[in-house]
């Protein structure tokens, strides 16, 4: 039996709807008719770890230097757990540490392990200025392909920091009482610290 030319008008208008509601997203990303996007590829991100406890101050201090950049990467929200635990800490003992915004900022994150203690701070403070506070005690090295600096403290401590855009992020050791027992403080922080760099990202 042929179907009435109304019934046809609205089968094709249903069809052409339908059609259009499945489509995918548009090649650039933006939103297609459905109202979805198209996800980024996770290597154009960085991870963010949403919890409101690790989260950074703001860098509005009337104590800060205008001359100095704002500190860009924040060692708790941008290295993930499975970076951390690579490295040997425990990410669940991830905590926020003395967060300073003043002449100079940095922003700390702190991690465990059951022979070391890893403190992870980024700041705006040079290179240059870290050689010149501890003079005698750095050596330049390499993290990856990018330049940093190692430098044995006193005690059972030891760390290393790379040059960033606006800085450095540093990596620091601090010995346990069970890794004292088998340990020096600079073992393994340049393995450590070449697991970590990747998250400072390119141009940071």
């Amino acid at each position: 039996m042929r179907m009435p030319a109304s019934v046809a008008a609205i089968a094709l208008a249903l069809i052409v709807g339908a059609a259009a509601g499945c489509s995918s997203p548009n090649s650039d990303g933006s939103a297609g008719p459905n109202g979805t996007t198209h996800d980024s590829p996770p290597s154009q991100a960085h991870p963010t770890l949403t919890a409101s406890k690790l989260q950074p101050p703001v860098q509005d201090s009337r104590f800060s230097d205008p001359g100095r950049r704002d500190v860009v990467v924040d060692p708790c929200t941008w290295i993930d757990d499975s970076t951390i635990q690579s490295a040997g800490f425990d990410p669940g003992s991830r905590k926020r540490g003395n967060d300073i915004v003043a002449e100079y900022t940095f922003l700390v994150c702190q991690f465990n392990s059951s022979t070391r203690l890893m403190t992870i701070e980024s700041g705006n403070v040079s290179l240059d200025e870290v050689r010149q506070k501890y003079t005698g005690q750095t050596r330049d090295t390499k993290v990856n392909d990018r330049e940093a600096l190692i430098t044995s403290k006193s005690g059972d401590t030891c760390s290393v920091d790379m040059r960033t855009d606006v800085g450095y992020l540093g990596i620091t050791f601090l010995l346990t009482n069970q890794g004292k027992e088998s340990l020096k403080p600079c073992d393994g922080i340049i393995e450590t610290a070449n697991k970590i760099e990747p998250s400072i990202g390119k141009g940071k």
